[in-house]
């Protein structure tokens, strides 16, 4: 069987759009073969079969590294955040060491009432007694 990199355009593209699940009649009428000849290209044992599941694969194979290279970078954002907030909190403290008590104490107030918007929120369920 061809390997996918020896197949000409047209089975590449045939190839392409089988994995995106276009129908046997558009193939052929994009590739220019009949749709028996489509048919029979991905059968069990057919001519592009094997460069088809090499393209699953490789496809799939994507997916998977896409998936993992946007949660590194949501973890390398939220590390980011986080360093943004520790280098705040020390000049932060010596500010709020200045204000008068009262002012600290409306400061601390409006901050938990804050903090408790953005708090997600658990549920928890009590377990059935038998």
């Amino acid at each position: 069987m061809p390997k996918l990199t020896y197949l000409r355009p047209w089975h590449k593209r045939a190839i392409e759009m089988r994995w995106l699940s276009v129908p046997y009649e558009e193939i052929a009428k994009e590739v220019g073969v009949s749709h028996d000849t489509v048919k029979s290209w991905f059968r069990a044992k057919g001519f592009l079969r094997e460069a088809y599941n090499q393209y699953a694969n490789d496809q799939i194979l994507i997916r998977k590294l896409q998936d993992k290279k946007e949660r590194i970078n949501t973890l390398n954002r939220n590390n980011r955040q986080q360093e943004a907030v520790n280098s705040l909190s020390l000049p932060i403290r010596k500010a709020f060491q200045k204000l008068p008590p009262k002012d600290r104490d409306e400061v601390m107030e409006r901050f938990n009432e804050l903090n408790k918007l953005h708090q997600p929120t658990l549920t928890h369920t009590k377990k059935r007694e038998k």
